[in-house]
């Protein structure tokens, strides 16, 4: 998703440093430091170290797209293996391929791939027995590689078939589809990413914050200030982040108090790394702000936090007021 930075990863192992960049604009100064939930990671590796002896003699992208037109039926892998295979090569060539005809030809089939699906559904909505075989449980992950391509793509024509994938059955589809708007980077997609922080996956709810902050839609601060109430912790400082990228201090208050270690004496799941990125964001943001009574706050965390990166981000915050 300055160039454009994302920090949720795709991360083959040898190619880690590279799928982890998204570009986005200078607004998204902090979009780097952002967590997100653990599950896309595990997923992105285990993806592509499974597919990792590929990379020797990489076949261009337009072999695999031929293999998720000419393979299918059901439990057929090769369709969305293609695909992830696919999105790990056209990462690796975005310059090259956006724009071209490639990338229509990629929403084709992305397209596709949604009208089977929902062929599917309305089978099991008139025969529930026939909609069980005729939905291929391979069919969401070739959906999730596909948006994946579209977004590294940041193929503006895809938005309005990626806004009607938020409407998959598969959490984690969606927030791949989410992340894949955010990438292509149209304002206009705001109110469908807004609709996704009404969903029931906190990981959903997160990476639509984080997105929205992305857009950059001004029409979306309303909802990203009712998001700061979210009974998860990680969606409310999401949300307040996204805001401060948006020039809104509505969750400044929040972004204060993640900057005190003691805020997460109850996350025992979250390592001290996790929580240094979380502060050092809060920090960026606040630098963003430029609040007059963050300031004694910031310059503290400069002279004495144990983090060298939370003292830098400190430094470069008050260099900005």
């Amino acid at each position: 998703m300055e160039s454009k930075e994302n920090p949720i990863a795709v991360p083959p192992e040898e190619e880690l440093d590279s799928l982890t960049e998204v570009r986005k604009p200078t607004s998204l100064l902090v979009a780097q430091f952002f967590l997100f939930p653990l599950i896309i990671i595990a997923f992105g590796v285990g993806i592509f170290v499974l597919f990792g002896y590929m990379a020797y003699d990489e076949p261009p992208p337009e072999e695999y797209l031929a293999v998720i037109r000419s393979s299918g039926g059901y439990f057929d892998r090769q369709r969305w293996q293609a695909a992830a295979q696919m999105t790990n090569v056209i990462a690796t060539r975005t310059e090259e391929l956006q724009g071209s005809a490639f990338a229509d030809e990629v929403l084709t089939a992305y397209v596709d791939a949604q009208a089977t699906t929902e062929t599917g559904r309305e089978a099991a909505a008139s025969d529930p027995l026939m909609g069980l075989l005729s939905l291929d449980p391979d069919e969401s992950q070739l959906r999730r590689f596909l948006a994946m391509s579209l977004g590294y793509l940041e193929h503006a024509p895809a938005v309005p078939a990626l806004t009607r994938g938020l409407g998959d059955a598969n959490a984690e589809t969606q927030i791949w589809t989410l992340w894949a708007l955010g990438m292509v980077g149209e304002p206009s997609a705001a109110p469908a990413v807004a609709g996704m922080l009404g969903s029931g996956d906190a990981g959903v709810r997160q990476m639509s914050a984080y997105v929205l902050g992305v857009l950059a839609n001004p029409a979306a601060k309303e909802d990203l200030r009712d998001a700061l109430g979210d009974p998860a912790a990680d969606v409310r400082w999401t949300a307040a982040m996204s805001l401060a990228q948006m020039g809104d201090d509505s969750g400044a208050d929040l972004l204060i108090a993640v900057t005190d270690r003691s805020f997460f004496d109850g996350f025992a799941e979250m390592s001290d790394g996790d929580k240094e990125t979380v502060i050092t964001n809060a920090v960026h943001c606040l630098g963003l702000l430029k609040l007059d009574r963050a300031r004694g706050l910031l310059a503290e965390l400069r002279e004495n936090d144990p983090s060298l990166k939370v003292r830098a981000a400190a430094i470069a915050a008050l260099e900005a007021y």
